[in-house]
């Protein structure tokens, strides 16, 4: 009879071991699998998203938000400026983006994200483009444009760099 008690009390002991430890792995995976994501305006973290994706903003543009955002082997850079429509034209073709932008009929989530400013639903234009960029650290970045035309002289851009 001991026996038995003996053996019960051994199996309980490692089915409790086996359930802590696979609590503690759980909270291990969640913390590696999170992304780390740092949001600022610091002309550091501008500098750092434009080099990344290759790109030149305009003097002139109000910077809404930057956002970066780091998961195993993805990079993600996104910016929200606020500029006139001139200089949307102008900050393509000095960045090299060629890509013709087309309408957005839906620009709601999942399908456009944005970080910062208004909400498209609320745009009487929204226009998307996305082209490929090729850095200087030989990495294949993903550029896409998002432009919401709020009125006849305020644009707001949402610029996303992709490496994944």
């Amino acid at each position: 009879m001991r026996g038995r008690w003996t053996l019960r009390a051994v199996l309980l002991g490692v089915l409790a071991v086996v359930s802590l430890a696979g609590a503690g792995c759980g909270s291990m995976i969640d913390r590696v699998t999170a992304p780390d994501v740092e949001t600022s305006t610091s002309p550091e973290l501008v500098k750092e998203a434009t080099e990344f994706g290759g790109w030149t903003l305009p003097a002139d543009g109000k910077i809404l938000l930057v956002e970066k955002e780091v998961m195993r082997d993805s990079e993600f850079r996104r910016i929200a400026v606020e500029m006139s429509p001139t200089d949307v034209a102008s900050m393509l073709e000095k960045s090299g983006f060629t890509t013709a932008l087309d309408k957005v009929r839906d620009p709601s989530p999942p399908y456009i994200t944005t970080i910062a400013g208004p909400d498209l639903a609320t745009s009487p234009n929204v226009q998307r483009a996305q082209d490929t960029f090729y850095s200087q650290a030989e990495k294949t970045i993903s550029r896409t444009v998002v432009v919401d035309e709020r009125d006849a002289e305020t644009r707001i851009v949402h610029i996303e760099f992709s490496h994944i």
